[in-house]
C-alpha cells in the first residue's frame, strides 16, 4: 500500500519555533507507540524547543534502552506536570491509536485541550476527535507511516541512527519481526532506508526480545504449562492470568508481551487469547493467524469483547470478574466459530 499523506503547505506551517507541542501514545505502549513518538521527538526537537512525549502509564521496561526513553512524561506518575502541558499546548499528535478511550484516564485532558489534534495511525474505524486524521489501516504499524511522515514534512536531512533505531524497532516489534500478514513490500523498503542510518538490526533485535527478567521466562512456562487450554468446538487457545499469579511472578509491565502468539505455533491453533485481570476489569490480548474469517479477531474483539484492532491483533476489556471473565470468553469463542464457520 502506497503512503501519502499529501501535507499541506499550511499544515507545515503550523510548527514554529515557539510552538508547544506533546506527542501522546496509548495506554500500555508498545514498541510501536513508544518508537514512532520518540522518534518524532527528535526530529521536532531539532527545531522546536518545546516538544514533549506523554505516555498514559509506564512503558515496558524491556524497551528502556531506545534513545530518548527516559525523556518521556508519565502522566500518571507526573500528573500535575502532565495535565499542564496538555493543557498549555499547541499541537499534540495522537500516534497509534484511533480513539480517545485509548489514553484511559488522560482523555478528558486530551479532548479538553484547545490544541490543534493530530491523529497518525494503522488501526481500523478511525474516530473523528483529530483535527487531522492520517489513518493507513492497511499499513503494518504507526513507525511505518511516521518515515513517511518524516519525508513529507521535508525532514529526512533530520533523520539520524538513534531516530532510525526507535523508527525500525516500532515496525519490527508490530510485525513480529516482519512475519505478519501486514507486512508489505513497502515495509520492507522502509525497514531498508532505515539500515543505511547504521542502525544495527541484531542488537534491536536482542534487545528488544531477549532482553527480559529471569522471573518472566518462568513465567512463560507457568503459563504454557499451567494456563494454556484449548477451547471445545474451536481451533482457539486461552491463558488466564491472575492478579496473585502476576504477583508471584514479580510481573512488570509488558511481560505479557509474545506470549500470547506462542500457541499459533501449534498446527490446529489459529486464535490465541491471554486474559489478564486488573483493578475492576479484565484486559485481552487476542491473536490469530490466517485471513479466514474465523480468524479475524478484530470482529471476534469488536463483537464480543469491547475492543478492536486488526484482523491478526487485537485487544479488548471486559468489565466483571475473572472467573466469569473466563466462561464469557469461552462461550464467545464458540459463539464465534458457529457463526463463521
Amino acid at each position: 500500500m502506497q503512503i501519502v499523506f499529501h501535507l499541506s503547505e499550511s499544515f507545515k506551517a503550523l510548527f514554529q519555533p515557539q510552538s508547544r507541542i506533546v506527542i501522546t501514545g496509548h495506554y500500555n505502549p508498545d514498541g510501536d507507540a513508544i518508537g514512532s513518538a520518540l522518534a518524532l521527538y527528535y526530529i521536532l526537537k531539532q527545531e522546536i524547543p518545546n516538544v514533549q512525549v506523554i505516555m498514559p502509564n509506564p512503558p515496558p521496561e524491556f524497551l528502556s534502552w531506545l534513545p530518548g526513553f527516559s525523556d518521556m512524561l508519565i502522566f500518571n506518575k507526573n500528573r500535575e506536570e502532565a495535565k499542564k502541558k496538555i493543557a498549555q499546548a499547541d499541537i499534540i499528535f495522537s500516534l497509534d491509536y484511533n480513539k480517545p478511550e485509548r489514553v484511559e484516564f488522560m482523555k478528558d485532558d486530551l479532548l479538553n485541550s484547545s490544541a490543534i489534534k493530530v491523529m497518525i495511525d494503522h488501526h481500523l474505524e478511525p474516530g473523528d476527535f483529530a483535527d487531522h486524521i492520517f489513518s493507513f489501516p492497511g499499513v503494518s504499524s504507526t513507525a511505518e507511516l511516521m518515515l513517511q511522515f518524516i519525508r513529507e514534512m521535508d525532514k529526512l536531512p533530520a533523520m539520524n541512527k538513534d531516530i532510525a533505531t526507535c523508527l525500525y524497532t516500532g515496525i519490527m516489534t508490530d510485525t513480529i519481526n516482519f512475519s505478519v500478514s501486514g507486512t508489505t513490500i513497502e515495509t520492507f523498503a522502509a525497514a531498508a532506508d532505515l539500515l543505511m542510518y547504521g542502525i544495527d538490526k541484531n542488537r534491536i533485535y536482542n534487545k528488544t526480545f531477549n532482553n527480559y527478567a529471569f522471573n518472566r521466562l518462568k513465567m512463560t512456562g507457568y503459563l504454557l504449562y499451567q494456563k494454556l487450554q484449548r477451547i471445545p468446538g474451536t481451533s482457539a487457545v486461552l491463558m488466564i492470568f491472575t492478579l496473585k499469579e502476576m504477583e508471584q511472578f514479580d510481573y512488570r509491565p509488558g511481560d505479557h508481551e509474545g506470549i500470547v502468539n506462542m500457541p499459533l505455533s501449534v498446527a490446529d491453533v489459529s486464535i490465541s487469547i491471554i486474559a489478564l485481570e486488573r483493578d475492576g476489569f479484565v484486559k485481552l490480548s487476542l491473536r490469530s493467524i490466517g485471513s479466514d474469517p474465523k480468524e479475524d479477531v478484530n470482529k471476534l474483539a469488536r463483537s464480543y469483547f469491547n475492543g478492536g484492532g486488526h484482523q491478526n491483533a487485537s485487544g479488548g476489556k471486559l468489565f466483571i470478574g475473572i472467573e466469569k471473565a473466563e466462561k464469557r470468553i469461552i462461550y464467545a469463542l464458540q459463539d464465534f466459530f458457529r457463526k463463521n464457520k
